[in-house]
């Protein structure tokens, strides 16, 4: 009996351990597992966000140099023709220039190959003398507004005996360019 009584006992205990381990140890080793993978990943996508946090620091600091090279871009290429700020802007040139007459002429802002610019070709007309003139490309160069010069036509104006001998001529200058105009890109959807 002592052996029935034995081996009925190693059978219950090997029972209660296969059920310990099936019920109990299976499931919380699973747990665990689960627990450390979640875990990893965790720390994984808290080091992404670290550096998307770090980044987006970066550009809060560098936000206002950001805002003025943009307003810089928005007055160099503006969003509408703003012929009359360019006009404004030519005429002081003229004065400050001393020249003695300036003439303008632009068309309609007309699609270029790069998309989102529009292009308004303009042409300037002016006399004055050779300092004059170079003073006023210069200053054209300064303006805020980015205009590409394609042509410019010097010619020295006929000079009577007597203009002769108050110094050189004066010039008559034609100057051809194209302002920019930002366009915005069509959106989908829109018609």
């Amino acid at each position: 009996m002592n052996k029935k009584l034995i081996a009925i006992s190693g059978g219950i205990a090997v029972v209660m351990l296969a059920g310990w381990w099936f019920l109990l140890w299976g499931p919380a080793g699973d747990a665990v597992t689960a627990a450390e993978t979640r875990f990893t990943n965790a720390n994984a996508q808290t080091v992404q966000l670290e550096v998307q946090r770090d980044r987006l620091i970066a550009i809060q600091e560098e936000l206002p140099q950001l805002q003025s090279r943009l307003q810089t871009l928005s007055a160099a290429v503006p969003d509408q023709a703003a012929m009359s700020d360019f006009l404004l802007a030519a005429s002081e040139a003229e004065v400050d220039s001393g020249l003695d007459f300036l003439t303008v002429s632009a068309s309609p802002p007309s699609p270029t190959l790069t998309s989102g610019l529009s292009s308004v070709s303009v042409q300037l007309t002016g006399t004055g003398g050779y300092f004059q003139m170079l003073d006023f490309i210069n200053r054209l160069q300064s303006m805020h507004r980015v205009m590409v010069i394609k042509n410019l036509t010097v010619v020295a104006n006929q000079l009577t005996e007597e203009d002769a001998a108050l110094g050189p001529p004066d010039l008559s200058v034609t100057i051809s360019g194209d302002l920019f105009v930002a366009t915005p890109e069509p959106t989908e959807g829109a018609a």
